[in-house]
Formats: C-alpha cells, structure tokens, sequence
C-alpha cells in the first residue's frame, strides 16, 4: 500500500492543484524554495490523514486552513489521497481507493471512494492499516527532529510508552480503580442495609406465631393462585403462540402481498410504457391516416377525372371512328368521281375538244386561206396596176417574200421555243410528281418512325409510372423505418441513460470517451469493459455475477499497459472521466485453481458465463475466486474453507474475510439488465438502420432509373418533335410542289393550245410565198382572168361556208371547252384536293390543312396516354385505399391495444388497490395482533410477575389443586380468602415486610458476594494490566533499542549507539515529583553514542547539534521500524545534517524502499541532493501570485534546482561572514563572550581534546543552519 496521487483544492497556498502524475511506492523527493508550500503540502496529507493538529478543527480553524488569494473567494477546500490498494491492507475492495476529506465554513466532511463516511469509519480504517494514534512518526515535520534533540531522559519514556501503547493500559487501569471505588461503596451499602434488615427481622418474630397460622392459609392461598396463575399464564402463553404462528401466517402474506404489489406496480409501469407507445402509435396513425385519405382523395379525384377525360376521349374516338368511315366511303366516292372524270376526260371530252378545235383550226386555216387567196388576187390585180413593168413587181415581190420568209423563220423560232419550253415544262412536271411520290413515301416512313416513338414513349411512361409508384412505396417505407428508427434511438437513449445511472459518472464519461477515442484514432488492443466481454449462461445468474463482480463489470480490458497509458493520457489531458483498465500482459492470475467439489457451490466463471479465451485473464481476475453457492450456509462454509468469496442467487454475498452483506436488490437497477436493454436497443436500431440503408440504396437505383428513363423520354419526345417538324416541312414542300405541278400543267396546257395556231400560220405564211413566187415572173395585168374570177367566185363561196362551218365549229369548241374546264377543274379545285384532305386525314397526315387527321391521332395519342395515367390512378387509388385500410387497422389496433392497456391498468391499479387494501388490511391485522399479542405479553408478564411475587412453594402443595379447573381455583380461593379474613387483625405489612426483608437479605448477600468476587477480579486485572504494562515497555524498548543500535550502525558505519532505561534504582536518594506512574519501575530512557569504535560514549546533552539531529534521526527510523506504517512523510529530515550524514540517511532511505521484504514509501522535502540523488520520482513545488502548484520534476532538473539554491546560499554565506568578521575586528577580542548557542554546547563538552570528523562537520553544519535561518528570514 502507498500514496498514488494527492489532488489539492483550495486548501492554504494551494487554490486548485489539479491530479500530479502518481508517487513512486519507493522514494519521492519534493523540492522548493521556502515559502513554496512544501509545508503546505505535507500539512495537507496530514489533514486528510486525521492526523492529532487536524483530528477536531472549529470554524475559525476551517476558515483559516482556506485558501486566499486573488480571485473569487473559496467558500470550500478538500484533499484527496488516492491509495494504491492492490496488497489489500485497506479493508476497501479494489485496487484503488479514494480518501477526500472536504471542509467548508460549516462543513467538515470525509469521502471514501465517492461515498460520504463518518470520522469514525476513517479512523478505523486506517488503524486497521497500521496507521497508529500511539506512533505518529509516519510523518515527521519541521521541528519534530529538534523536539527530540531536547527530550529530556523523562520525556523519551513518555515517548516510548506512547509508542508501546500504554496510554491504553492506563486508561484501563483507571478505569479499574474507579470501578473498585464503586464497589467498596456499595458493599458499605449493602453491609450497612443487611444490619438494618435483622434488626427489622428479629422485631417481626414476636408475631410469628399467628404468623405460622397465617402462612399457613397463606401458602394455600399462594398454592392456589399460583395454581391459577400458572394455568392462565399456560393459556396466555399458548394463545401467544397461536398469535405468533398468526403473525408468521400473516408475515408470509404480507410478504407475498409486497412481492404482489411490486410485480404489479412493474406491471403497471410496463404497461404504461406500452399504453404510452400505442398512444403515440395512434397519434402517429391519425397523422398517417389523414394524409393518406388526403392521398386517396386525390388520388380518387384524380382517377376520376382520368375516367371522365378518357369518357370523353373514347366518345371523341368512337366519333372519329364514325368520321373515319364516312371519310373512307367519301375517299371511295371521290376516287371513283375522280377515275370517272378522268375517264371522262380521257374518253371523250378532251378528244372531242381536241376534235373540235382541230376541225375549227382546219376551217378556220381554211378560211384564212381563202381570203388569203382572195387577197392574193385583189392584190395581183392591184399590183398590175400599181407596177408598171415586170421586173419592177418581181423585185417587190422578191423582197415581200424575202420578209415574209424571214417572218416565218421566226414564227418557227418561236414554235420551236415553244416546243422546248413545253418539253421542259412536261420534264419538270414529271420530275416534281417523283419527287412528290417519294417526298410522300418518305412521309409515310417518317410517320411510322413517329408512331414508332409514340409507342416506346407510352412504354417509357408506363414504366417510369410503375417505378415512380414503386419509389413511393419505398419512400413511404423509409419514412415507416425512420419512425422505427427513431423510436429506437428513444429506447437505446432511455437504456444508456439508466446504464449511465447505474455506474459512477466519472466512470460513464470515461467509457464514452473511450469509445469515442478508440473508434476516431482505430486504437487496437482495446477489449471493452469487462461487462460487453461475457455472456450469461442462463439470466437467472445475472443477480449472483452482478454482485460479485460489483463495480468491476465497468472496468476495461487492454491487451498491455501501453494501450493503457495511451488511453489513460487520452483521458488525463481531456479531463474525460476515470475508468480502471486491465492490462492482460501484466495480470497475474493462477493457471489453475482449486474449486471446492461439492454440489452446494459452483465456480461462476465455469458455470455461469460465457466469454471470449483472449480475456480469459481478466475474467479469471474478476471471478476466478467467486463461488455461486445454494444458500448462505454453504456460502460461509465454503467462503471460509477456501478463501473465496461466495455468493447466493439472490445476491447476498460472504467475502473471503467473512463479512457478509445482503438484502433487498432492485432488480430495475441491475446493471447487467440495463446493458442487455442497451444491447438489445442498439441491435435492433443497427437492424433497422440497415434495412433504412439498403431501402435508400434501392430507392436511389430507382431515382437513378426514373432519370434514365426520363432522359429517354426526353430523348424520344425531342426525336418525335423533330420528326413532326420534318413532317410539317415534308408536308409544306409537297404541297408547295404541287401548286407549282398544277401550275406548269396549265402552261403546258396552254402552250399545247398555241402551238398548232402558229403552226397554221406559219403554213399559210408559206402558202402565200408560194403565191408570189408563182407570181414572179408573169406578166402584169390590171384585171382578173376568167378562171381568176372563177377562181375567187370559188374562194368566196368557201369563205363563206368557211365561216358559217366555223361559227357551228366555234360552238362545238366552246362547248367541249366548258366541259373540259368544268371537268378539270372539278379535278383540280374540287375532287383532288378533297382526295388530299381525305387521304391526310385517313393517314393522320401533318399538313397543316388536314388539322383533322392531326386532331384524331392527336386524341389517339392523349387516350393512350390518359389510359395509361388512369391505370397509374387507379393502382395508387387501390395502393391509397389499401393503405388506408391499412392505416384505419393499424389505428384501430393501436386503440385497441390502448384501451387494452387501459383496461389492463385500470384492473393493475385496482388489483394494486386490492393489493394496497390488503396491505392495509395486513396491516391493521398486525397491529391488531401485536395488540393481542402485546395484551397476552402483558397478561404473560403479569402472571409471571405474580408468580415471582407468590415465591417459591412446596411441590406439594402445588400438586393437590393442579387437576383443578380455573372455575374451581376461583372457587377454592374464594374459600381461602373468607379463612383468611379471620386473621385480618394480623399485621399483614409487617408480614410482607418480614417477607421483603427476607428476599432482600438473601439478595444484598448474594451482590455482596459479587462484588466481593469482582473486587477481586479487579484487583487481579490492574495486577495483570502493569504485568503487561511494564511488559509492553519492555518489549517496545528491547526493539526500539535493537533498531536503535542498528539504524545507528548505518548511519554511523564507525561509531555504537545504544539505549539505556533508567530505574528507580539508578535514582537511590532522588525522588521524583513529578513521576505519574507510581506501579512502574522505570524513570526515564538515556541515549549513549560513540562516533568512533574506540572513542567515548556521550549522551545528548555532550552532543552538538548536528549529532544531535544524527541521533533523533536513528531513534525516529527505530521507531519506525518498531512500529512500520505503510508509508512516511518527513519534512526538512535533513536541514542539521552534514553532507556525510545526509548521504547516510539517504542510503538508508533508499534500501528501506527498495527492500524485498517489507518496502516501503518515502515522500521527502529536502533542500540537499543527497535525497534527491536516491529518489525514485522527485516532484516540484513553485509558488506564483500566492498560489502553490506541485509538477513533476526529472531528477536532473531537480539537482539543477538543489544547486541553484546551494549557490545562493554560498553567496548570502560569505556576505554573512564577512559581515562577521568586520564586526569581529571593530569589536573587543577579550571580552568577546558571546557565542552560537551550539557552539556553546560543544564547549562545555566534557570531551574537549578529542573530537571525530562527525563532530566538526556537525558544528559546520550548525552554523550553516545558522546561516541558513539567517538568510530565510532575509528572503521573507
């Protein structure tokens, strides 16, 4: 056992001194300067340690222990001093151990591992660690070394009964005498009672006689009533036993009544648990159920419209259908219009227009040529007149025919223009219908691409729809599970919240942190807590595995101790809490242990857990010596038997020292119930989240799908807009082509008509230059020949018929010309163009003029598409419906199990009432048979007191009325009663005084025969105590004189040491007044030393004071050594010492901490290097705006420190003694009579010639203690 840690806060110097890194359990050097709070610190140890100076403390005491400085004030301080615990001198279970004692203005207060105690509890504890109140030298302060220097001879025995512990046996002996007092002053008592008493006696014997008579009637009287007594004592008695049997009946009821009223009260509060859930399901179900009826009535809503639209659209489609016919019967009949028009046209019209205008060009070619004739004539004659030679006329009629050859040259220039003009036209007429009939087929492919896509759009929106109403489904899915989810994390949050709470909060925080830290930095070798590494077997052992394991199901196992200072440095720097971890690599635990083989216990760790073989160290450290045993006894048998604690399946519980502890266990606090709560909450939430996770990766492959498919869409609808555009423009250029067709055909028609008119001109034009040639050449005449005339009488006639045949011709002409326009453009204007209309509408064309055709495919499109949206509405009306349905049934179950609940708890509660009722009841009725039972104790008593009264009687007398009835006692003592008043003028108090005075006697004898017998006892026992009082001086000085003389040898290798103790009879003629123990021999233990082996032997007062402090040293480590404590605290130890003598301590510091066999902690304060040079850790203490703080130091900083304040010192030393010596100088030399009080003291040393190295050293040291004392009070 030793010092861990000390935490101070608010105590003196120290405001908040947070947790220092752990003591050494060898030896801890603290340096500082003065003033630091070295003291300070060392005060607050003993403060927390309930040392003598700190045992009562009054509130001026406490105010002044606070600490003040700048700042807030501090209304509270306290020191805690963690033990490390893990030898188990501490009677505390675990490994570590907490001591804090806080004070405040009006508060005084004491913690042991975090649970408040009394004074008392820490007083034994430490006693029972070896803390002794007769040896306070564990801790050894400033001062305490000069106290012992100066002790006188007297005062050492003082010391040393003190430490042997006879303050106990003086107390007891005291108390003895006091006791003996007592008891001679009521034996005085009782002798002089017992005088008076025969006095009263022998007065009463005159009236003995009627006395006798009296008794005699008297012991019948007696006789019977104790009789009587005796048989209702016998009935009191038995009635007391019927109530007691009664009471355990109803004890048993009562008990079954409380186990009952629990159950039903957990009952209840289950139940209100679940009533609260299916209320919230219910309030949940109502939010659900009226947004989905807001679904459903839209979605309704929506397939109602949908159902009506597609109403409408099929009524439209069914009259399109209608349409359709009569457009196709309308097509039939214009076709045939068109075939018989054309067929007209071929057959008859055209020909008989062609004829007719054949025959009227004929004639009228006829004609023209007759007067032509007729003309040439008139103008021969008149050209016979005009010239009047020959040659004259042939050179006009050369050159008339010069022009007129030149005038039909370009009459059959143009004729030929216009024969190429019309063979172009009829090209491009030809070329225009190709391009129409494949701009057409190229219509009809891009229409049924358009159809095409029309049809994947609607499959496209078929499926988005059924994905889009799958995504819903998951959605709504989602939003089932996050509800779940959520609920969960409400469960798991109430689970780690009553985990929390059954675990100390330091300890909570810890392990979260710990989590936090080891999932964040992925730490390995981290096990968990001892809790999440086992199992249960069966749950019926969770109440036995819970209190055996205690608090240690929270520590954390580790697989080393470097996982576990990580973690721990983790915690220190984050201030997150503490936990115990359990290294696996440093846990010592035996490879096989000895279980008792019997069938009354078993060992838990094999027959009631479960755990993983890698910690099988630490579950054998936590359980490895627990028993599950059958009942108490066999738990305190086989406890005790081999050193193991055992404990029973309700949790009572027998440690291997043999205390026991037990009673009632909450089982709503057990901790194992909590963390398999915790468990299974975070199960099912990782269930549930999983399925959340997978749900939301499936609803996002659909999201991922419906985006495909809707860029598709996209895609699709831009393709189909496109092509509608193609087909628009396709429909536009056909269209344009042929109007221009049409139009080119009436040029070519029209040119068709010209040419055979110019062709006759032309014909008659040569006809004419045939005349003139003719002519030239003849002779000119002025008048006509006869067959001139004959000639133009024949032309004239055939003019004349000409014409009136022409005007019959002109008619016929008209007429076939009407009807060939009529009939051409009833083809043109009319019947193609219907055609067209039709043929776009059948074919649901997009020209623009066929908004018919485009209007049924257009409506063809929305009734496929609306019946594929109200196929969608109505699978999400039924999907709503059923959802609805299933929502009123999840809401009608949850009211359901709500009212079911409710009736549930309201039969609890009345069966909780019952309970209650019955409570009361039971209650009343043991109140009543306590009464009862108080009445028969009270009846019991006051027969037995009555039988005492009546005193003893013959057997006797006794057996002749024990076959009597109480009816016949009454009666017979009736009869007594009447004999007696017979001797009524007898003095009846004088008798009972006779009586009393008798018993009286016989008892003032008996208890002066026992105080005769105690005084002798005590007389005996103070013998005994100054027996083993000057025994336990005896042994207490033997072994403080061997350690003595031992330590001594240490310190000094060349010198002796010895204690000797002083007699009575070493003082002959001196008495001494002052000698309080008047039974002892002993007066007082002188101290003999010697430096050297063969010099002198000196005692104190011959001593310097440098040996001085030598020697208190050697008897402070004697006593210790008498009387070891677990540790020791020593304050300045080595201030008078020289550097020899300071090594020596320290060397012997050293191998008493280290030793094998008993070692032990040191915590020192030391203004020297020699300890520091030997300390384990050395530790710092530095001092700031009055505020104190202790850190870690390593030993070279310390050394640095120790010799930055040597150097001071050396300074202030020689500024000192130079002082010293000019003072030296100015002053006289001769009368120089003032000295250092050690020096005194080595001057008057009987020794004067021979002193050893020690000596001078210690007379240096004195004066650099001088010195030093000097320069403190400088620096302050």
């Amino acid at each position: 056992m030793h010092i861990k840690q000390v935490i101070v806060s608010g105590f003196r110097s120290f405001r908040n001194q947070g947790e220092v890194e752990p003591f050494s359990s060898g030896h801890n050097a603290v340096v500082g300067r003065n003033g630091s709070g070295k003291s300070n610190f060392f005060d607050a140890i003993q403060f927390a340690l309930l040392a003598p100076k700190f045992a009562v403390l009054r509130q001026e005491e406490r105010s002044a222990m606070l600490h003040e400085g700048a700042g807030a004030s501090v209304m509270s301080a306290f020191c805690e001093i963690v033990f490390d615990n893990s030898d188990g001198r501490l009677s505390v279970d675990g490994d570590e151990v907490v001591l804090r004692r806080t004070i405040g203005l009006k508060k005084d207060e004491f913690f042991l591992n975090r649970k408040r105690v009394n004074k008392n509890d820490v007083h034994s504890l430490l006693e029972s660690a070896g803390f002794s109140k007769s040896n306070p030298y564990y801790i050894v302060q400033q001062g305490k070394v000069n106290a012992l220097c100066m002790m006188k001879d007297e005062e050492r025995l003082a010391l040393l009964k003190e430490v042997a512990g006879t303050t106990v046996y003086d107390e007891k002996r005291t108390d003895s005498i006091k006791q003996m007092k007592d008891n001679e002053g009521h034996r005085v008592k009782i002798n002089e009672v017992i005088t008076y008493i025969e006095e009263r006696l022998s007065e009463l014997e005159s009236e003995k006689e009627e006395l006798t008579a009296y008794q005699k009637l008297d012991r019948e009287r007696r006789a019977l009533e104790y009789t009587l007594y005796d048989k209702e004592l016998r009935r009191a008695r038995e009635a007391l036993d019927e109530l007691e049997h009664a009471r355990s009946d109803d004890a048993e009821a009562t008990a079954e009544l409380h186990e009952s009223a629990r159950s039903v009260t957990d009952t209840i509060g289950s139940i209100e648990r679940q009533m609260k859930q299916a209320n919230a399901a219910v309030r949940r179900a109502t939010v659900d159920l009226s947004a989905l009826e807001s679904e459903l009535t839209a979605s309704v809503t929506r397939r109602a419209q949908l159902e009506l639209e597609v109403s409408d659209l099929k009524t439209l489609a069914s009259s399109d259908a209608d349409t359709k016919k009569t457009m196709e019967a309308d097509l039939k009949k214009v076709v045939k219009e068109i075939e018989e028009a054309k067929a007209k046209l071929r057959s008859t019209v055209i020909p008989t227009y062609d004829t007719a205008r054949k025959n009227l060009a004929e004639t009228t070619a006829k004609k023209d040529n007759a007067f032509e004739q007729i003309k040439g004539i008139y103008a021969k004659q008149g050209r016979g007149a005009e010239f009047t030679t020959e040659a004259s006329r042939d050179k006009f009629l050369k050159t008339t025919i010069k022009e007129m050859n030149a005038n039909i040259a370009d009459k059959e220039a143009t004729i030929a223009s216009l024969e190429d003009t019309l063979s172009s036209l009829r090209r491009s007429i030809e070329s225009e219908d190709k391009a129409i009939n494949g701009q057409e087929n190229d219509i009809k492919k891009k229409q049924q691409m358009l159809t095409k896509i029309s049809s994947q759009l609607i499959e496209k929106t078929s499926e988005r729809n059924q994905h889009a109403e799958d995504r819903r489904e998951r959605w709504r899915a989602i939003e089932e599970l996050a509800d779940k989810i959520s609920e969960e994390k409400e469960a798991k949050a109430r689970a780690d919240s009553d985990l929390r709470k059954a675990m100390p909060r330091s300890t909570a925080m810890g392990l979260e942190a710990l989590a936090t830290i080891v999932k964040d930095e992925k730490i390995k070798g981290y096990h968990g807590p001892i809790i999440e590494n086992f199992t249960l077997i069966d749950p019926k052992f969770r109440t036995a595995v819970e209190v055996s394991a205690g608090n240690a199901l929270f520590h954390v196992v580790v697989d080393n101790d470097d996982t576990a200072a990580k973690l721990m440095k983790k915690l220190e720097d984050g201030k997150l809490g503490r936990v115990t971890f359990m290294p696996l690599s440093k846990l010592r635990v035996p490879s096989k242990i000895d279980y008792p083989e019997s069938n009354d216990v078993v060992p838990i760790v094999k027959r009631c857990i479960k755990f993983n073989p890698a910690v099988k160290a630490a579950m054998t450290m936590v359980f490895g010596r627990k028993l599950l045993a059958k009942n108490m006894e066999a738990a305190s048998l086989w406890s005790k038997e081999f050193d193991m604690d055992a404990v029973t399946m309700d949790g009572d519980e027998v440690n291997s020292k043999g205390a026991l502890q037990g009673g009632f266990i909450d089982s709503a606090k057990s901790k194992l119930q909590a963390f398999d709560a915790v468990q299974k909450a975070k199960g099912n939430l990782d269930k549930l989240e999983k399925d959340h996770k997978d749900l939301s990766q499936k609803a996002a492959t659909v999201d991922q799908t419906i985006a495909n498919l809707m860029g598709d869409m996209q895609k699709l609808e831009a393709k189909k807009a496109n092509l509608q555009h193609v087909l628009e423009s396709t429909a536009k250029d056909v269209s344009t082509r042929k109007a221009r067709s049409e139009t080119r055909q009436v040029q070519a028609d029209q040119q068709g008509e010209t040419l055979p008119s110019m062709r006759l001109d032309v014909e008659g034009l040569r006809m004419q230059v045939q005349r003139l040639e003719e002519e030239v050449g003849t002779p000119l005449s002025t008048t006509l020949s006869d067959a001139e005339r004959a000639t133009l009488a024949e032309l004239h006639k055939t003019q004349k018929e000409s014409e009136e045949i022409m005007d019959e011709q002109t008619i016929v002409l008209d007429k076939a010309s009407d009807e060939r326009d009529k009939l051409q453009s009833l083809l043109r204007d009319n019947l193609n163009r219907r055609m067209t209309e039709l043929t776009d509408a059948l074919s649901g064309g997009i020209s623009s003029s066929s908004t018919l055709g485009s209007d049924i495919a257009e409506r063809k499109e929305r009734l496929e598409n609306r019946l594929q949206d109200l196929e969608v509405a109505e699978r999400s009306a039924e999907a709503a419906e059923l959802r609805v349905s299933e929502a009123k049934n999840a809401m009608n179950s949850a009211k359901e199990n709500t009212a079911k609940y409710k009736t549930q708890v309201e039969e609890l509660k009345a069966k909780e009432l019952a309970n209650q009722q019955g409570l009361d009841l039971a209650a009343e009725n043991a109140e009543r048979l306590l009464n009862k039972r108080s009445m028969c104790v009270a009846k019991r008593e006051l027969y037995m007191r009555k039988i005492q009264e009546l005193g003893s009687l013959p057997s006797g007398e006794l057996s002749a009325h024990a076959d009597l009835t109480i009816k016949d006692l009454m009666k017979e003592l009736e009869k007594g009663n009447k004999k007696l008043k017979k001797y009524s003028h007898v003095n009846k108090k004088a008798y009972d005084q006779y009586v009393n005075f008798s018993e009286q006697r016989e008892g003032l004898l008996s208890r002066k025969e026992e105080l005769d017998v105690g005084a002798k006892k005590v007389t005996e026992l103070i013998e005994s105590l100054d027996k083993q009082k000057d025994d336990a001086i005896n042994r207490t000085f033997r072994g403080v004189s061997s350690h003595f003389k031992d330590v001594f040898q240490e310190l000094c290798p060349d010198g002796s040491g010895e204690l000797i103790m002083k007699t009575s009879a070493d003082e002959e003629e001196e008495t001494d007044a002052g000698d309080k123990t008047e039974v002892s021999m002993f007066r007082g233990v002188q101290i003999q030393v010697k430096f050297t082996k063969n010099g002198d032997n000196f005692i104190m007062s011959q001593l310097s004071g440098g040996q001085k402090a030598l020697v208190a040293m050697a008897l402070i480590f004697a006593i210790q050594r008498c009387d070891p404590a677990p540790f020791y605290l020593f304050d300045e130890l080595d201030q008078a010492l020289d550097s020899t003598h300071r090594a020596a301590v320290a060397a012997l510091i050293q191998r008493q901490a280290s030793s094998e066999e008993n070692p032990t902690q040191f915590i020192t304060s030391t203004f020297r290097p020699e300890l520091v040079s030997v300390a384990s850790r050395c530790y710092g203490i530095s001092h700031q705006n009055k505020v104190s703080n202790i850190h870690m130091l390593t030993k070279k900083d310390a050394m640095s420190f120790i010799a930055n304040l040597m150097n001071e010192e050396e300074a202030v030393m020689e500024v000192a003694d130079s002082s010293t010596v000019n003072r030296s100088v100015r002053s006289n030399i001769g009368s120089s009579a003032t000295v250092d009080t050690d020096e005194e003291e080595e001057n008057v040393s009987p020794v004067k010639n021979v002193k050893s190295k020690g000596e001078e050293e210690g007379g240096k040291k004195t004066r650099s203690t001088a010195s030093g004392g000097r320069r403190k009070k400088a620096r302050t």
